[in-house]
Formats: C-alpha cells, structure tokens, sequence
C-alpha cells in the first residue's frame, strides 16, 4: 500500500541518528553513521573537513540516508558542503545539534567544523502495524 506523505508529517522523523550513503571519488559506495537536524525542509549535518562523507560530497553529491525509528524513513537528496561560518554560528548557537558540537569541533568558526546541506529529493517511510507493513512516499515539488 502507497499512501502521499507531507513534509510535515515525514520532517520528525529526519532529526537524530541515521545511516548516511555516499561515494567515493573512485565510486565505491560508503555509509557512516550520522547525526542530523531538519531546519526549513532541509537535512544537516555537522563535521570535520577531513571525513570521509565529507570528502565524498565535495566530489559526488547524490547521498542516501535511513533511520530507524517508529518507522524505517528512507531519503534520498543532492548534498553539498557548508563552509560559512555565520551558518555554522547560527546552529551551534541555535542549539539545533543534539550533542555538545563543541566535544568534536571546539568552535564554529573552527576550519575543520563543516555542514553537509542535503536538499531532499524524495522520500519513503516504512511502518509496520496491525495491518501488515504501511508504505508512503514523499516527493519534493518541481
């Protein structure tokens, strides 16, 4: 069963921690274990220069994301890096982060302290109930 899904009702379920795909410059594939914030229909990402997801979008953007939850939310975007550090001030002022980023990065203006802005493109939730297991699909405008 496909049902539409909002934003509104998927958005909640993009926060925390999640399994993110990306691939290298030589193309293989590679997945790290993230923590994400949703801030105006956007995913981000806080991390070092130097990692290796963040290397892998500087050269190939297409990224695949899960969580696991309430329910299995599968995403998938175009990512891009963040280096602006009134951005990087504004969520580590914000308190948007559910760690302490100052444990990782000391400051934000910190130049290994970089953000992962994933546009999504489309999504799909997998929920399992009485009924048997529940999908639904979102799918950005445009």
């Amino acid at each position: 069963m496909s049902d539409d899904l909002t934003w509104d009702e998927l958005s909640p379920d993009l926060a925390g921690i999640a399994s993110m795909a990306t691939v290298t410059p030589a193309g293989e594939p590679h997945v790290s274990v993230i923590s994400s914030a949703v801030v105006d229909g956007t995913v981000w990402i806080g991390t070092s220069r130097g990692a290796r997801k963040a290397i892998n979008v500087g050269a190939t953007p297409s990224v695949a994301l899960v969580w696991s939850g309430s329910a299995e939310v599968y995403l998938w975007g175009s990512a891009e890096l963040v280096d602006d550090v009134d951005t990087k001030r504004s969520f580590w002022d914000d308190g948007v982060w559910k760690y302490d980023p100052a444990m990782f990065f000391q400051t934000p203006d910190n130049p290994d302290y970089v953000l992962i802005r994933v546009t999504p493109a489309r999504a799909m939730s997998m929920s399992f109930g009485e009924q048997g297991p529940t999908q639904r699909r979102w799918r950005a405008e445009g």
